[in-house]
């Protein structure tokens, strides 16, 4: 009688966990034990179930217990039932317990244990242990199934181990696991997130049957991998096979647009999101901040954020870097008051995201407060936010504060090794940029192209080839001689200490070069007498499918200034402005006055610095009056003068060209009114001098 009402309860348990029904399912087990019945093997593998679907772990824990006391520890079900439970719950040390005391296990606790720590992200105990369940498994084709292999192929794509997961893969194909669209998913997202895209797309390629989450696993591949052209092509391709795309689909492509700066793509993506009703979604409603955002659309980003019903931490941070990449940061740190306000807590990305904003001489005492905030909140131990103090302070001319950061961080990696070292190159501390280097490689006896980059700048800008040839070697024996950054950087270097042949061996020799590459020739051509190998590469460049930038049309108008080319220097001006749409800066100015002014174009020069946005800037009127001063123009060097005078009333160079000019033009009241000027104002003339570099024997 005792046994039937045991079986009888047990029914309940399992009729009330089948339908949905944990916490009565529960309920029963409990009143059981209230009526005095003991439970049996089968009660127990029962309720550790429901345990393991319920939101009550510590439940879970109280039936171990019991367990424990009436001595079903042993039963293999029983046993197995606690491993899935505690891997459910996260609480994998346990789990790990009660498989490691179990006699003999099975399929369920190996897979449990196995996708227990595939799912805390522990991916090298789960590939241990997936390992060891073959060595130790006699007959595997009972124990390894598609659930085992997805979770394996998990923990490699996290440990971006392409060896292990080839390896996993075989073992599908092996038992017969190839042909599952389930297991194939995993393969696919293992191969993408390792980098192997044509591997990915080949797996993808030869499935006979695809699901909706496949077609999603290879867009987010190719997304996630800056292939974002070929996201939004297989994108539109699943939809010509009919299916229809969910918040997943529309959250990469939404992403895929971010990447590529495109924001008709983008808009034409939130009016499909809009139209399929997926704005609610949290997910959808982050990527579409995002894309705003990296289109430096912050009106509409701002927009999105409002319009969504539910926001997460990741939202706020992603509506943050926004407003960092435009330089809002009285917003950046109203938003970050707003996400405490709802009772978030900061996380490292937030952080990030406010010292970039905040990366401004104009924001050095709001970012002061951001740091001590991040103190408060123990996250400036945190090696990503730490090297962003470094940077915050490094940007703002707080050279000291950010060495003081750099030395507060625990472990700093290559990233933090180069932001210091650049941040003595921003702040024209070029012999301690190259000492940090040195000090880098003596405590760790190798460098990274980036912290090596730095270096070289410091180098340039020092303008020490002797400091460099050794720097250059260096580099040559760590292998970065040909990366993109280092490559840049070492032409910069040469064609600054005047070694042009040298800098262009090195442009040639590299395999990859982007615009910075470029640009580093150039400018080195130019500033190096070399006008017309400057244009022809300039030409060059175009034609290889380059974008020139900013610093590539500063490079050709240089060229042109000093070639005395002064049509194709017009024509380069017009071609920068209308054809690139590229906004002239206070170099592009300074180069076609002094392109204009040096052939004698003075009233041209002169019109073109009234018209400019930058007529008001100090210096920018100094090649015009320099240029007045060798063709004896009192008329416009007395108006430039002024201008001059007006911007800079104590700078004395602006006191003798005027002068001389007048000087020149035989105007001796001038030139005596101009000298009372100067004792008048207390201005005296500098001293010229001359600086020789001595070698050592």
């Amino acid at each position: 009688m005792l046994e039937h009402n045991v079986v009888t309860w047990t029914s309940k348990i399992l009729a009330n966990a089948r339908k949905g029904f944990n916490d009565k399912a529960l309920n029963c087990f409990i009143q059981m034990l209230r009526d005095g019945f003991d439970p049996n093997a089968a009660t127990f593998s029962t309720t550790i179930t429901v345990c393991g679907q319920s939101l009550r772990p510590s439940f879970g824990t109280s039936i171990h217990c019991l367990i424990l006391k009436k001595g079903f520890t042993q039963q293999l079900f029983v046993a197995s039932g606690l491993v899935t439970m505690y891997s459910k719950h996260d609480c994998i040390t346990e789990a790990r317990r009660v498989f490691d005391e179990m006699p003999v296990r099975d399929a369920v606790s190996w897979n449990s244990m196995i996708a227990g720590y595939s799912q805390l992200g522990l991916n090298r105990e789960a590939c241990s242990l997936f390992y060891q369940m073959i060595r130790d498994c006699d007959t595997l084709e009972s124990f390894v199934n598609n659930f085992s292999i997805a979770s394996v192929l998990k923990a490699c794509g996290g440990m971006g181990s392409i060896r292990t997961g080839k390896s996993v893969h075989c073992y599908a194909m092996k038992f017969g696991f190839h042909l599952d669209t389930f297991v194939c998913g995993s393969v696919i997202d293992m191969y993408a997130k390792c980098g192997c895209l044509n591997n990915a797309q080949r797996v993808f390629d030869r499935m006979e049957n695809r699901d909706l989450v496949v077609w999603n696993t290879m867009i987010t591949g190719y997304a996630q991998n800056d292939y974002e052209e070929e996201a939004l092509e297989l994108f539109y391709q699943m939809l010509y096979k009919g299916f229809y795309p969910n918040e997943t689909s529309y959250s990469s492509v939404l992403k895929a647009s971010a990447a590529m700066s495109d924001l008709a793509v983008g808009r034409c993506f939130h009016a499909n999101t809009l139209k399929h009703g997926f704005l609610s979604d949290v997910y959808v409603g982050t990527a579409l901040v995002d894309m705003y955002s990296k289109c430096m659309d912050m009106k509409n980003a701002e927009r999105a954020f409002l319009e969504m019903k539910k926001r997460n931490l990741v939202t706020y941070n992603v509506l943050i870097t926004g407003y960092s990449l435009t330089s809002l940061y009285g917003k950046a740190l109203k938003t970050y008051l707003e996400l405490q306000t709802e009772g978030m807590k900061p996380d490292s990305f937030t952080f990030i995201g406010l010292f970039s904003s905040c990366s401004t001489s104009d924001a050095v005492a709001e970012g002061a407060q951001v740091h001590s905030h991040s103190i408060m909140l123990g996250l400036d131990s945190d090696v990503s936010v730490g090297n962003s103090i470094v940077n915050f302070y490094s940007k703002c001319g707080l050279i000291e504060c950010a060495l003081k950061a750099f030395e507060s961080i625990y472990t700093p990696n290559a990233i933090s090794w180069a932001g210091i070292i650049s941040g003595f190159v921003h702040n024209g501390m070029e012999d301690r940029a190259v000492e940090q280097f040195c000090k880098m490689h003596k405590l760790f006896h190798k460098t990274d192209e980036f912290s090596s980059s730095s270096a070289l700048k410091a180098v340039a800008s020092w303008v020490a080839i002797e400091q460099g040839k050794p720097l250059h070697a260096h580099v040559i024996k760590s292998g970065f001689e040909c990366t993109v950054y280092v490559g840049s950087a070492l032409i910069d270097m040469y064609a600054k200490c005047g070694m042009v042949k040298d800098a262009c061996k090195l442009f040639l020799k590299m395999h990859e070069k982007n615009v910075v590459s470029w640009n580093s020739m150039i400018m080195g051509y130019a500033q190096n007498g070399s006008f017309k190998e400057a244009m022809l590469l300039f030409q060059e460049m175009i034609d290889s499918g380059i974008l020139p930038t900013s610093v590539t049309f500063v490079g050709v108008l240089f060229a042109c200034s000093h070639a005395g080319l002064v049509e194709e220097g017009r024509n380069f001006y017009k071609l920068m402005v209308y054809n690139y749409g590229i906004p002239p800066s206070v170099e592009h100015c300074a180069c076609m006055v002094d392109l204009l002014g040096r052939a004698g174009y003075l009233e041209e020069a002169e019109t073109f610095l009234l018209d400019s946005p930058f007529r008001e800037e100090p210096g920018i009127w100094g090649p015009l009056l320099a240029a007045c001063g060798v063709y004896n123009n009192s008329d416009v060097g007395s108006r430039a003068a002024q201008h001059c005078l007006w911007l800079e009333p104590r700078h004395s160079s602006t006191y003798t060209l005027l002068s001389n000019i007048y000087a020149s033009s035989k105007l001796w009241n001038n030139v005596t009114r101009i000298r009372d000027l100067m004792k008048e104002k207390g201005v005296e003339k500098e001293p010229g001098f001359s600086c020789l570099r001595l070698g050592t024997e």
